[in-house]
């Protein structure tokens, strides 16, 4: 159940899957401008971060990471190996849900790692799952996964049962979702032609009707270029504890976040500032190694330097985790750097993982962190005790 994937994967996002699959190479630097809130009008307050944290009275400012679980071995007993983390998901009661996309199996383990329970069936029926691309825990407490293969939702609830099942319809390509405390939805949808694609962030109904459009952005392609480049324009998007929005675009060289309502109204702007990492050494070298056997008559185009950020997670305490492409070489391999900032604009502190680490979800003060490959070669849910000083 090892996987073959090089830990470098980590940072090839659904959107890139999507792209090679539709065959439409685009620039990221044809984008046509920033994402534009739909409804925005006025004066919205701008919050500017310095580049490092800056002390806040009565706030912690350094943050102490102490890993206290690891779930994921290599052999003996098979429910506790995984083949291909996706998601990983915690209830209320700090039990973990890990989605293994090639099992095609969500595994349930207990706050002490612990083995609970396993569920779900590869297929294409009547609560079956195909091709599960991103798992998510909703405020109501079922697990919903976005089957990409079938072009469905499909709602568990915590013991596994299947609850409903929601069709996509024209929507199948969703990169990302969240739904707040009302069952509605807003996803990252992408719309693709012989000339790039159109991606929105929309809202949509429990039984996913749209209901508004919060912002756009389209992507062109050059001409009949085949060029293959390793980052495109994405959406992020996170829901605050009271269902604000949060709002930014990964793969890009602007650091903003756009705070809004949960009708999409800006609330505030986060502008941050950055230096940008270069694109050299080692970290070219696994640029290039990602692609494997390039495509008959495709070229790779590096750029110079990375992009601000990668993505972000959102705590229980609305505290931002950014990761971005900032990093330092260690003895084993590369640790990338996380902006913590809350929605406020507050820059509280900053850490590192190792790039195989992805910080996935944080609650009740504990980071955990979803984990492709280890230093032995197979995937871990880690979880991490948060230390503030």
């Amino acid at each position: 159940m090892k996987t073959k994937n090089p830990a470098f994967l980590s940072l090839i996002s659904v959107l890139t899957v999507l792209s090679a699959l539709a065959l439409l190479p685009v620039r990221a630097d044809s984008d046509s401008g920033q994402a534009k809130p739909s409804g925005s009008s006025g004066d919205v307050p701008v919050v500017r971060l310095p580049k490092r944290p800056a002390p806040v009275p009565g706030l912690p400012s350094t943050l102490v990471l102490k890993a206290d679980l690891v779930i994921g071995r290599e052999s003996g007993d098979e429910n506790y190996m995984f083949s291909q983390l996706r998601s990983v998901g915690v209830d209320r009661e700090d039990n973990i849900y890990a989605l293994d996309m090639k099992e095609i199996k969500v595994r349930v383990f207990d706050k002490t790692g612990s083995y609970l329970r396993t569920f779900g069936k590869k297929g294409k029926g009547p609560g079956e799952i195909d091709t599960p691309m991103r798992m998510e825990m909703t405020p109501a407490g079922q697990l919903v996964i976005e089957d990409f293969g079938s072009g469905k939702f499909v709602f568990f609830a915590l013991d596994g049962m299947v609850a409903k099942e929601i069709p996509l319809g024209k929507y199948q390509f969703l990169l990302r979702f969240k739904l707040n405390g009302r069952g509605e939805i807003y996803a990252d949808t992408r719309t693709y032609s012989e000339t790039g694609f159109v991606s929105e962030i929309i809202k949509f109904s429990p039984d996913f009707k749209p209901l508004s459009t919060i912002a756009s952005f389209e992507s062109k392609r050059a001409g009949a270029e085949r060029v293959l480049r390793p980052f495109s324009p994405s959406f992020l998007l996170q829901l605050t504890g009271n269902g604000d929005l949060v709002m930014a675009k990964g793969d890009t060289d602007t650091y903003e976040f756009s705070v809004m309502d949960p009708d999409g109204r800006p609330i505030r702007r986060i502008v941050k500032d950055y230096e940008p990492a270069k694109v050299s050494g080692p970290a070219k070298k696994r640029l290039l190694d990602q692609y494997g056997q390039i495509p008959s008559g495709y070229t790779i185009d590096l750029p110079d330097e990375f992009p601000a950020l990668y993505y972000f997670i959102i705590d229980d305490r609305d505290r931002l985790f950014v990761r971005t492409y900032e990093y330092e070489e260690r003895e084993d391999g590369p640790w990338l750097f996380y902006d913590v900032f809350d929605t406020i604009g507050r820059y509280l502190a900053r850490f590192s993982l190792p790039e195989r680490e992805m910080a996935f979800i944080s609650r009740n003060n504990k980071l955990y962190a979803m984990v492709q490959e280890n230093e032995e070669g197979y995937p871990q849910v880690k979880r991490y005790d948060m230390i503030w000083k």
